[in-house]
């Protein structure tokens, strides 16, 4: 294990942006799925954990923030200013604070809400924290917080005993550092960030009676694994990138170990 820990301390090298699962967002089948632009679909307030998940090729909407407030107006009064911040942009910010956090705890979590705002939690959201969080570990541990520390000894103990690759084939410490990264944003978020990257499904979910297929609230933030990653998904990428080099059930085992999965799924 530890020297799987040197191989990830020592990686400081070029990301390969356009490469890896990135490739699905710029396909252009899939591309209304991540579109930033304004649309009709109307999105729930953060009064409990809420995700978007857009199968329908939906476009993210834009969102106005309730913490951005402009000087007094002529009536004395306040009025809300227009959240012009891009997906990717809202994600660096979230993945911020969770490199920089020394503690998990409900006051992270508060400020990781407030950073948000209104917007969905949708699978471009995550992946693009996803993105940030590899960019942060590809770096090294200078600056990075106790809290993420701690969720990355985690992860990167559990997928080298369940993975073990890197030693094998060291041309795949990537694809190594891309699961450990999800473990750690799943360790730092919930186990849901795991559906909107493909690798299963929330039980428990309670959707709003709106048809948007917006989720007002998680019972459960564990997953039910699905047999096969979801289409054009980050699990759908890395299972077939780095295929040679897993282990049949290693993918359950490592989210069972990080204790991602539903009780007796």
């Amino acid at each position: 294990m530890e020297t799987v820990r040197t191989m990830l301390g020592c990686v400081a090298r070029r990301r390969a942006r356009h490469q890896g699962y990135t490739e699905f967002m710029d396909d252009e089948k899939t591309a209304p799925l991540y579109s930033d632009e304004d649309d009709v679909v109307p999105y729930p307030s953060h009064e409990a954990m809420s995700y978007y998940y857009p199968d329908d090729g939906a476009a993210t909407p834009a969102t106005t923030s309730y913490d951005n407030y402009s000087d007094n107006d002529e009536k004395g009064g306040y009025h809300r200013q227009e959240d012009t911040r891009t997906v990717e942009e809202v994600a660096r910010e979230v993945a911020q604070l969770l490199f920089g956090a020394e503690w998990n705890d409900d006051a992270l979590q508060t400020r990781i809400s407030d950073t948000v705002g209104d917007r969905p939690w949708n699978r471009k959201m995550v992946e693009c924290c996803l993105d940030a969080v590899i960019e942060y570990i590809e770096r090294g541990r200078v600056g990075m917080g106790g809290a993420m520390c701690a969720a990355l000894d985690k992860a990167t103990d559990t997928a080298d005993e369940e993975f073990a690759f890197p030693r094998r084939h060291p041309e795949s410490l990537d694809g190594f550092i891309a699961i450990v990264s999800a473990g750690v944003l799943a360790e730092l978020q919930g186990a849901w960030v795991l559906e909107l990257l493909g690798f299963g499904e929330v039980q428990g979910k309670q959707e709003l009676k709106d048809g948007t297929g917006e989720i007002a609230m998680l019972t459960s933030d564990k997953i039910v694994p699905s047999p096969v990653p979801k289409s054009n998904s980050f699990a759908a990428w890395w299972t077939k990138a780095y295929d040679a080099y897993i282990p049949a059930g290693s993918i359950y085992a490592f989210l069972k170990r990080m204790d991602m999965i539903e009780p007796g799924a």
